[in-house]
């Protein structure tokens, strides 16, 4: 199965943290835009895509996964409660080309949700990571993040990174 990525499933340390998947290329998801609006069950905010104008774009990463890691990915996703599996077509950044993919669209949405400093540290890894456009990465840096209380789950996700050198500019 291929599966689009756009949020913290972008960064390899963290999806091989999940299951095992193989990365086939970089895609933009055209007249779609990323929001962190995706209510979570730790009270902070999660990626998700939202239709929109024709301008509008989203950039990810294509993973092959097995499809019985599905059931396991679907787990960590919340499949049925907190974000659904959608199908959709993304266009492969280097090659035009385009996939037939799976990714995960958000169901449990509210105003004003920001990501945790983590979460976020999770998608900027994976833009930067895969060498997402310049210009996403920049509008993703400007993302307001917040501190989790939680102070052993902050160090838990980012110790996904500490064994690969990718903590620079993480808060």
């Amino acid at each position: 199965m291929l599966y689009f990525a756009y949020g913290s499933n972008m960064a390899t340390q963290r999806l091989a943290a999940r299951i095992p998947a193989r990365f086939i290329t970089t895609a933009l998801l055209p007249s779609y835009r990323l929001a962190f609006h995706q209510r979570s069950g730790d009270g902070s905010g999660k990626c998700d895509i939202v239709a929109a104008s024709e301008q509008a774009c989203v950039y990810g990463v294509i993973w092959e996964i097995a499809s019985h890691h599905k059931p396991t990915l679907d787990g960590y996703e919340g499949l049925g409660h907190a974000y659904d599996a959608t199908a959709l077509i993304v266009t492969d950044l280097h090659s035009a080309r385009e996939f037939e993919v799976q990714a995960y669209v958000g169901k449990q949405t509210a105003q004003g949700m920001r990501p945790y400093h983590w979460y976020k540290h999770h998608v900027l890894s994976g833009a930067r990571e895969h060498a997402l456009p310049p210009a996403y990465i920049r509008a993703l840096e400007r993302i307001e993040a917040l501190d989790d209380p939680d102070a052993e789950r902050h160090q838990r996700e980012m110790a996904i990174h500490f064994a690969h050198g990718s903590l620079a500019g993480a808060k």
